[in-house]
């Protein structure tokens, strides 16, 4: 699958399931040691960035990061040039959110709440009220360890994506995954005024 990372003042980039396919791609890693053990064959000249997913510790972060260190050396980039976002995806995830932010090599967070949202057993009402204590924390740890603003995953509801987009932008957050281009196009009108 590939989808779109939309940051505020970036051009989007794509986010693949596997290696990416051109310049300024991200790759979602599987979470753990599967996700490790994937570095090696995602790293190479190009890659922006990676996606961990369902991380939940600042230790994870560091194997992570030394498991990108060995996958640069060894595709000749300089050590610490792939970024990290790490995805919030679980309970315990949300609550390390702040040390999650202050881990090296993290560039931003996102926050994946349709699997929070199982987790959690929430069903959120169309303005989204029960999802704003999740969304601020996100906003809040980013914002202590001074990384860029969070982001949001795909939109569950495709005809609720500009209303969702302006209520996080107005919570603080810097963009999210987009599904295709017009949500790209709609992403940028919505976060580049924020």
């Amino acid at each position: 699958m590939v989808s779109y990372l939309y940051v505020a003042g970036l051009r989007p980039a794509r986010l693949h399931d596997v290696a990416p396919i051109g310049p300024g791609g991200w790759v979602r890693l599987p979470p753990g040691e599967a996700g490790m053990r994937a570095t090696r064959s995602v790293v190479a000249p190009g890659l922006a960035g990676v996606c961990a997913s369902a991380a939940a510790s600042a230790p994870e972060l560091a194997a992570l990061g030394a498991a990108l260190a060995e996958a640069e050396e060894s595709a000749g980039l300089p050590i610490g040039s792939i970024a990290v976002i790490p995805a919030l995806e679980t309970a315990a995830g949300v609550l390390a959110a702040s040390e999650l932010a202050r881990a090296p090599r993290v560039a931003r967070l996102l926050l994946c709440e349709a699997a929070l949202r199982v987790e959690l057993r929430m069903r959120p009402g169309p303005d989204e009220t029960e999802l704003q204590w999740l969304r601020s924390m996100a906003v809040l740890a980013g914002a202590a360890a001074g990384i860029g603003a969070p982001v949001a995953d795909v939109c569950p509801d495709p005809g609720r994506f500009a209303a969702s987009s302006r209520s996080l932008a107005r919570l603080g957050f810097g963009g999210r995954i987009c599904a295709d281009d017009e949500q790209v196009k709609l992403a940028d009108e919505i976060f580049s005024c924020a």
